[in-house]
């Protein structure tokens, strides 16, 4: 009985487990998605972001490349570009403001405000050397946009835009990566609780193939007259334990039958007619109880 409960008990818990592990598995389908599509946020963003950052910086380069130009050759071209940009590109303040909408630090925030500052630092000396360009005196606006001056600032500004782009290239791969992370954690519980699921199923159809065997055995052993052949299985609230249960019934009613009817003959074949059938039978076998009746 023990042995046949803890099979009972074991398919159960078997089962209780494998459900447990789809619904996990369930949880963890939207988790992944959910990581996945935080994933491909962040890398667009993280693409935005550097691309709005490049255009603050082209913005601010472009600008030192248009007044050098014009101070060196005169052409108004390139002081109407230089305005261009000023006053209705203006691909500086623009870029600061998608980063700003996307989302930056509050050092990144501090390194663009220091680039600002000192790009703001230049413009003195642009419009004297675009200024002195009008006025015809080339040399003299040369001298303020490749000035020592002007030169150090644009040297701190780079330094500042290497120092910036490297500190958002950290920041948002340090992002990508953990997302990365969590997507292949996810994926390797999911594989987990889907290996797991099989195994228990595997288990669970071997348990049950083997009670079924048995049971098959055991039937065949009764077709063929043997009702003593041992039979390990105990019924429980399954069907195949039920069957098991119906199994044992009617080996023990067929065992009942044949011992009456084997004792009851022994006795009227000794001359002993002083007997009574108490034993009730059933069904089929209840002829037999009518004929030794009879004979008696």
């Amino acid at each position: 009985m023990k042995k046949a409960m803890k099979q009972s008990k074991l398919i159960t818990i078997l089962n209780g487990i494998s459900i447990f592990a789809l619904v996990l598995m369930a949880v963890l389908l939207l988790i992944y998605a959910n990581a996945n599509n935080q994933l491909s946020q962040d890398n667009k963003a993280r693409y935005d972001l550097t691309h709005n950052a490049n255009r603050f910086m082209d913005g601010s380069s472009y600008l030192t490349e248009e007044v050098r130009a014009y101070a060196a050759t005169g052409d108004k071209t390139h002081y109407d570009n230089y305005q261009n940009e000023v006053s209705n590109l203006k691909n500086r303040e623009a870029g600061v403001a998608a980063m700003q909408e996307i989302g930056i630090t509050d050092e990144e925030q501090a390194m663009i405000d220091q680039m600002s500052s000192l790009s703001n630092d230049l413009v003195p000396l642009e419009e004297n050397a675009m200024k002195n360009v009008q006025e015809g005196d080339l040399q003299e606006a040369l001298d303020y946009v490749y000035g020592a001056e002007y030169n150090a600032t644009i040297l701190e500004v780079n330094e500042l835009k290497e120092e910036f782009l490297s500190a958002l290239e950290t920041r948002t791969l340090k992002r990508i990566q953990e997302l990365n992370t969590r997507s292949m954690i996810i994926r390797i519980l999911l594989f987990a609780a889907l290996v797991l699921v099989i195994a228990i199923q595997l288990v669970v159809m071997s348990v049950t193939r083997k009670r079924i065997i048995t049971v098959r055995d055991q039937m065949g052993e009764i077709s063929r007259g043997n009702l003593s052949a041992e039979f390990p299985l105990e019924p429980d609230t399954s069907e195949i334990g039920m069957l098991v249960d119906s199994i044992h019934e009617t080996k023990s009613v067929l065992k009942r039958y044949i011992y009456d009817i084997d004792s009851k003959l022994a006795q009227m074949a000794q001359g002993s007619m002083n007997l009574s059938i108490d034993t009730d039978y059933i069904g089929e076998f209840l002829p037999i109880q009518n004929a030794l009746r009879q004979i008696l």
